[in-house]
C-alpha cells in the first residue's frame, strides 16, 4: 500500500505539477501547430512554448489530464494505486487517499489513467514513472516507494 510519507508527497500540488511536467518532458512536447519538437517553460504561463512557431502548450493538454480539473497529485496517486494493485484499485481508497468529495469525477479519471497505462505499455510505464517519483517525491523527502 502507499506509505504515508510517500502520499505526503503526492500531495504536494507544486511538487505534483513539477513532477507531471519532468514525466512530460520525458515523452517530448509536440507542437499542435508545426509539429515542432523544441519548446521551452514559460513559467508565468505554466505552458510550454514552441520556439519554431510560438504556439503555446497548456501542461495538460494532450495527456489523461487534458480537460481535467483534478489536480495533479490525483495523477500520481491514482497511478501509484493502479501498479501498485496490477491495474485494479479500491475507488473508496483512492477517494480516501485523495480527499475528493464527489465520486463520479474520480470514477471518470481512474478510467482514463487505466486506458492510459493500457496505451502506454506497463513497463515502459512503470520505469518512467518510478524514475520521476525518485526524483521529485523520494529524493525530495526521503520517501520510499515500495
Amino acid at each position: 500500500m502507499l506509505t504515508p510519507d510517500l502520499i505526503t508527497s503526492y500531495k504536494n500540488e507544486s511538487l505534483a505539477e513539477e513532477a507531471f511536467k519532468g514525466l512530460r518532458l520525458r515523452k517530448g512536447v509536440v507542437c499542435k501547430k508545426c509539429g515542432g519538437r523544441q519548446h521551452y517553460w514559460l513559467a508565468s504561463k505554466k505552458q510550454f512554448q514552441c520556439k519554431k512557431c510560438r504556439f503555446r502548450t497548456t501542461l495538460q493538454s494532450g495527456t489523461v489530464l487534458q480537460g481535467s480539473k483534478l489536480p495533479f497529485s490525483y495523477f500520481f496517486i491514482g497511478l501509484h494505486m493502479i501498479m501498485q494493485e496490477k491495474k485494479r484499485i479500491n475507488m473508496e481508497e483512492f477517494q480516501k487517499q485523495t480527499g475528493h468529495k464527489y465520486f463520479d469525477p474520480l470514477w471518470d479519471f481512474v478510467h482514463k489513467l487505466k486506458h492510459f497505462v493500457d496505451d502506454t505499455g506497463v513497463e515502459t510505464l512503470e520505469k518512467d514513472f518510478k524514475e520521476v517519483v525518485e526524483t521529485y517525491f523520494t529524493r525530495a523527502h526521503g520517501s520510499s516507494t515500495d
